[in-house]
Formats: C-alpha cells, sequence, structure tokens
C-alpha cells in the first residue's frame, strides 16, 4: 500500500452558509475536498492532471435571496406607484409606513444576498469543462489562498505534464472521473451529460 504524503491544505468557513471546506493536496498530484454544512457531508478527491490549471472568478449566486429582494422591491415600488397616482392625502398617510417597511426589507434582503452569494475560484476540467473544484475567494485570507491557488496551478500542470498519456487516453479518464463523481453525487446528472458532449466533440 502507498503512503500518503501530505503537501498542503487549506481551511476555509463560511458562517453565512454555515459550511466548512478543507482542501488537502497529497502525493503531489491529488487534492481531497471534505465540505462540512448543516444539510450534509461530502469528501471526494480529484486527480490534479484532469485539472485545466486556469481557474475562473466567479460568484455563486443565491437565487432563493434574490427571489426574496425582487417580491420586496416589486411591492415597494407598486406601494410607491400607487400612491403616486392617486395622490392622496389620506392613502399616503396609511401607505406610508407600508413603503419605509418594504423599503428596508428590501434593503436588508439586499444585503442578505450580497452576504449569500460569495465570490469563488473555480477549477474546471481540462476537456469536458466541468467545475469540479469551488474556493471560497480569499478566505481565510488572501495571502494563503493566493499560495494556494498557485499551488494547485502548479501541480495540475506538472502532474499532467509527468503523466505520458495520448489525448484520447487522456479523454478515457477525465471521463471515467467525471462518472465517478456523478455517481458520489458531487456534479449533477446535467453537469455529467454537458462534460461528456464536450468531450466527446472533442475526440471526433
Amino acid at each position: 500500500m502507498n503512503e500518503k504524503t501530505h503537501n498542503s491544505n487549506l481551511h476555509q468557513e463560511s458562517s453565512a452558509r454555515g459550511e466548512k471546506r478543507i482542501f488537502e493536496i497529497y502525493n503531489d498530484k491529488f487534492i481531497k475536498v471534505i465540505t462540512t454544512n448543516i444539510i450534509k457531508n461530502t469528501s471526494y478527491h480529484l486527480n490534479l492532471s484532469m485539472l485545466a490549471p486556469w481557474p475562473v472568478l466567479h460568484r455563486k449566486i443565491s437565487w432563493r435571496w434574490l427571489a426574496v429582494v425582487l417580491y420586496f422591491s416589486l411591492s415597494t415600488l407598486a406601494f410607491t406607484a400607487y400612491v403616486f397616482y392617486f395622490q392622496e392625502s389620506s392613502k399616503l398617510e396609511k401607505l406610508l409606513p407600508f413603503i419605509v417597511i418594504f423599503l428596508l426589507l428590501s434593503l436588508a434582503t439586499f444585503l442578505m444576498f450580497l452576504y449569500q452569494s460569495p465570490n469563488v475560484i473555480e477549477f474546471k476540467t481540462r476537456y469536458g469543462n466541468c467545475v469540479v473544484l469551488s474556493l471560497l475567494n480569499n478566505n481565510p485570507n488572501k495571502k494563503d489562498f493566493k499560495a494556494f491557488i498557485e499551488e494547485i496551478k502548479l501541480r495540475s500542470l506538472s502532474a499532467s505534464q509527468v503523466v505520458k498519456l495520448e489525448k484520447k487516453q487522456m479523454l478515457e479518464i477525465e471521463m471515467n472521473e467525471l462518472k465517478r463523481l456523478r455517481n458520489e453525487g458531487i456534479i449533477t446528472q446535467h453537469h455529467y451529460a454537458d462534460a461528456k458532449a464536450r468531450i466527446i466533440q472533442v475526440n471526433l
């Protein structure tokens, strides 16, 4: 049995999402990801050679909070338009408290939307272009985060160069790895199908 050699790790925590993430690079070419939150715990590993070494900065949208923001914002506009259209002091006195409350709720939910929609750095697979690694941007701090991202990039490049395989073999390996991740529930069937279609297209 091969002994596991630890290279480096990064611990991230999001109080807004009630989530902890641990990333561990080991044996020079693998990374293990452990995610813990109030709903479930997940753990999986990746071969760094299957990652494209060009991460993408992306905002992870909280659609639930966005819907709440839209609801209160549209309600505020509706109340304001009603008062402006009728312009009656009696109606204004009755509706003004509601307008103020809904305006404050709109601002509060907008702040929660920003809080619950963090910026993330995502790594995708080389050929399937499927997101398999997501890290909270500049968490726990900018210095450690940047160093860890650079290490992933360098190790993904070196791992792919060490493995001397033909392109067809690399495509097969990535396809099998994506299938494993789908079976483990790490990626969805939809994302797997999209990645599979791209890999087949590359292989033509």
